[in-house]
């Protein structure tokens, strides 16, 4: 006995009955592909000795991986320590010309230091960066590492979460930071003493 196209099964759920009707060819065609990609997959990757396709194991494409990124790590401090103003000495910048550049990438959109710390560096989210409390160091070596690495547990990114900047720029950030110190800016961010320590 041939079964009609379209007949209605004998249960409903919330007055809603269906039909009994075969799964549509497509979708047989597309279950059937999955399994036997399944099988080509188990096959390669778990019976042959050496995967027709692909790395030999995770740990081979691991390895290549971490290679490429130290490689790309490598050529990037290269071509950023040879660019105009790359490596350059860690000096306290005075020079206005050196400060205003500073205060450039402060106050800019790409590297929005002001977002947390106040345009006036007063502090917001981020720690105020006028008084003599710092919790990472207020020698300009140490700002041009918080700058660099960042603190994100702390929510801030390396180079404020912007592009990297070359370690002219970084200096002449961080010597625009410490310009500032001593400003006492209003409304300023009160310094916490359980955890921030005294500048030298």
């Amino acid at each position: 006995m041939t079964r009609k196209r379209d007949e209605l099964l004998e249960h409903e759920a919330d007055g809603i009955r269906e039909f009994d009707n075969d799964m549509p060819r497509w979708w047989l065609y597309g279950f059937y592909f999955t399994i036997a990609l399944s099988v080509a997959y188990f096959v390669n990757f778990h019976v042959l000795p050496s995967p027709v396709i692909g790395p030999a194991n995770i740990q081979a494409e691991y390895e290549a991986e971490m290679a490429a990124a130290a490689e790309m790590k490598a050529s990037r401090a290269a071509a950023n320590a040879s660019a105009p103003g790359g490596a350059v000495e860690i000096v306290l910048l005075t020079d206005a010309g050196s400060l205003d550049k500073g205060r450039e990438i402060y106050e800019s959109a790409t590297h929005p230091c002001a977002a947390c710390h106040k345009p006036d560096l007063g502090g917001l989210v981020g720690p105020n960066l006028t008084d003599a409390q710092w919790l990472h160091g207020c020698a300009i070596d140490d700002v041009v590492t918080s700058i660099k690495t960042g603190f994100p547990l702390q929510g801030m990114l390396p180079f404020g979460g912007g592009p990297p900047l070359n370690d002219e720029q970084v200096l002449q950030l961080a010597s625009y930071i410490l310009s500032r110190g001593g400003s006492a800016p209003a409304d300023a961010k009160a310094p916490d003493p359980a955890r921030d320590a005294p500048c030298p």
